[in-house]
């Protein structure tokens, strides 16, 4: 989950500094549609980027998840779905 997240960090960092997802993925050895699912994981809230760091995150907080059920826009949906787990 942490490697993914910093994918997605830089990944969103390359998208704003103007490269596309499939130049992203020619780069990273990787598929565009992989770029494309994990760079989402770029919008998690602070606080629950916090938790992840301290290891503290629930137990069905993982990059499948995220990457499968989709991380909400807004960071107080983002709470209240990830408190459900």
């Amino acid at each position: 989950l942490v490697q993914n997240i910093i994918n997605a960090q830089k990944w969103m960092s390359l998208i704003l500094g103007g490269m596309t997802f499939s130049e992203i993925a020619q780069a990273e050895g990787t598929s565009k549609r992989r770029v494309q699912d994990v760079v989402d994981l770029a919008m998690l809230s602070p606080d629950v980027l916090d938790a992840i760091a301290a290891g503290e995150q629930p137990d069905g907080l993982t990059s499948d998840y995220l990457i499968k059920s989709g991380v909400p826009a807004l960071w107080a949906e983002q709470r209240e779905t990830f408190a459900k787990l």
